[in-house]
C-alpha cells in the first residue's frame, strides 16, 4: 500500500495479480523498445515500493504533477490504460491521437494569449510546450514542423488589409485621379510654364511590425 505525498491523501493499493501484470509490462516494453510504456510500468512499480514521488520523478526525469497525473489515470482506467500503450510494427506511430491532434489545432486558433504566453504569435518551441503541457508529448522542433503543416497549418507572414469600407468608390475615384485631374494640372502647369510639386505625408503607425506565426492556411 502506498499513497500520494501531497495534502489531499489518496491510497493506492497494489493486488499480487497487479504486480505480476505490472512486471509482464516491463518485458513487454523492453521487447517493443517502448520507452514510454518502460516508464510508466515502472513508475508505479516504485511507487508499490513505496518511494517518494519526488525520487520517481528525478529517475524518470519527469515534473512531480506528471507521476501523480499517471497513478491517478491508472487508478482510473486500471491496467486497460497500460495495455492501450502497447504497439509493434513498422513505421513511426504518432505521438499525438487524432482527436489530440484537432485538439492542437484549436488551441493554436484560439492563439497564444489564450495559453497563457505574452505574445501574440506562434513559433515552433511554444506549440512544442503546449502539446507538452495539454498531452505530455516531446516533439522534436524539427518534426513538429512537419506535422503543423501535415494539420493544415502554415508559418505565415500577416499583411495589412485596408479599413476602407467603400473600396469600389475609391477606385472609382482613383481612376478619374489619374487620367483626368492630375492630366489637366500637367497641362496647366505646362501652358504657364509652371511647375507641378507633390508633398508626401508623414504618418506614425499604430500597431506593431509584422511577424510570422503559424496558422490555418
Amino acid at each position: 500500500m502506498a499513497q500520494f505525498n501531497c495534502p489531499l491523501t489518496i491510497t493506492l493499493s497494489f493486488s499480487k495479480s497487479i504486480l505480476e501484470k505490472l512486471q509482464e509490462n516491463i518485458l513487454i516494453a523492453l521487447r517493443l523498445s517502448n520507452i514510454r510504456l518502460y516508464r510508466l510500468t515502472q513508475a508505479l512499480l516504485w511507487f508499490a515500493e513505496e518511494l517518494e514521488i519526488k525520487q520517481i520523478a528525478k529517475w524518470l526525469g519527469v515534473d512531480i504533477k506528471t507521476i501523480i497525473k499517471w497513478l491517478k489515470t491508472f487508478m482510473h482506467k486500471g491496467m486497460a490504460w497500460l495495455t492501450g500503450q502497447h504497439y509493434q510494427g513498422r513505421g513511426r506511430k504518432e505521438k499525438l491521437t487524432k482527436a489530440q491532434q484537432k485538439k492542437l489545432v484549436e488551441l493554436i486558433k484560439d492563439g497564444p494569449e489564450a495559453n497563457g504566453f505574452h505574445c501574440g504569435i506562434w513559433n515552433s518551441a511554444m506549440i512544442a510546450e503546449v502539446i507538452w503541457l495539454k498531452f505530455e508529448v516531446r516533439y522534436n522542433l524539427n518534426y513538429l514542423s512537419s506535422l503543423l503543416k501535415k494539420l493544415g497549418l502554415s508559418y505565415q507572414k500577416a499583411r495589412f488589409i485596408s479599413d476602407r469600407q467603400e473600396e469600389e468608390t475609391y477606385q472609382i475615384a482613383r481612376k478619374k485621379w489619374l487620367e483626368e485631374t492630375l492630366p489637366a494640372i500637367i497641362k496647366k502647369a505646362e501652358a504657364e510654364n509652371s511647375v507641378v510639386l507633390f508633398g508626401d505625408e508623414v504618418s506614425f503607425a499604430m500597431w506593431g511590425s509584422l511577424a510570422r506565426t503559424w496558422a490555418p492556411r
